[in-house]
Order: structure tokens, then C-alpha cells, then sequence
């Protein structure tokens, strides 16, 4: 993953069928999947040279049809390490 990996959680109006064929086609989105719970897919987004930024591959998740609410998480990379004894 890349430093400006997201994952964008969708929130559709519950009047549509599973959204996640629909994202994967969409420039960005590395892997989407239909989920359980408040929000109905998760989206693995990274800008690439269709889409130059997250707020483009979600702006772009807010125009689809049945899409009322796009949440970005950027992805936060914690490098271990090493504790050394004083």
C-alpha cells in the first residue's frame, strides 16, 4: 500500500442493488466489496494516473446513482520500531 491509500466507506439510499460491481470499474478503486452494517461497500482507493486524488476517486463514488454518503479513511502506516535498553 502506498501512502495515499484510502479506504472509502459508501453509504447507499438502500434503494439499489449491491454497489460494488459498480465501484470497481471506477478509476482509483483498487478493490471494493459489498458489506454488512451502516454502510453497504468498502472501497480500497489510491490515485493513479486517471485520478490524480482521493477527493477525485471520492468525488467520483458521490456521483453514482443511490450514493448518499462517501467517507474517506486515509490509510495510517506505522513503522515498528526498535526499543533499546537504557
Amino acid at each position: 500500500m502506498t501512502r495515499s491509500d484510502a479506504y472509502v466507506l459508501v453509504q447507499t439510499d438502500g434503494h439499489t442493488a449491491p454497489i460494488a460491481r459498480f465501484l470497481q470499474g471506477l478509476p482509483g478503486v483498487v478493490l471494493a466489496e459489498d458489506v454488512q452494517g451502516p454502510y453497504d461497500a468498502v472501497v480500497l482507493a489510491r490515485p493513479d494516473g486517471l485520478v490524480d486524488s482521493l477527493e477525485g476517486i471520492v468525488e467520483e463514488i458521490r456521483a453514482l446513482p443511490g450514493v448518499i454518503h462517501a467517507l474517506a479513511a486515509p490509510i495510517a502506516t506505522v513503522e515498528a520500531r526498535a526499543l533499546t535498553a537504557a
